[in-house]
C-alpha cells in the first residue's frame, strides 16, 4: 500500500515537475502536500481517531460477549439441573 502511493507521488510529481519550478517554495509545500492528501483519500485508509474509534466499540463488544456467554453458560447449568 505504501508502495502504490510513493508510485503514485512519484508519477504525479514527474508530470508536474515543470510547472512546480516556476512556483514559490511555500506554493510547491502547499501543492505537494495537497497531492499527497488526495492520493491518500484514494488509498480509502482511515484516520487514527476513527481506527481508535473502532477499536474501542469492538472492546466494548467483545465484552459483551464474553459476558453473554457466561451467562449463558450458567443458565445452560441451571436447565441441567432441572
Amino acid at each position: 500500500m505504501i508502495d502504490d502511493f510513493i508510485k503514485q507521488v512519484g508519477n504525479t510529481l514527474g508530470e508536474t515537475a515543470s510547472q512546480l519550478s516556476k512556483l514559490p517554495s511555500k506554493e510547491i509545500q502547499a501543492q505537494v502536500q495537497q497531492l499527497a492528501k488526495s492520493t491518500l483519500d484514494k488509498m480509502d485508509l482511515v484516520s487514527r481517531e476513527d481506527f481508535e474509534i473502532q477499536a474501542a466499540m469492538l472492546a466494548k463488544y467483545r465484552d459483551r460477549v464474553i459476558e453473554l456467554e457466561e451467562r449463558m453458560k450458567k443458565l445452560e447449568e441451571q436447565l441441567q439441573d432441572k
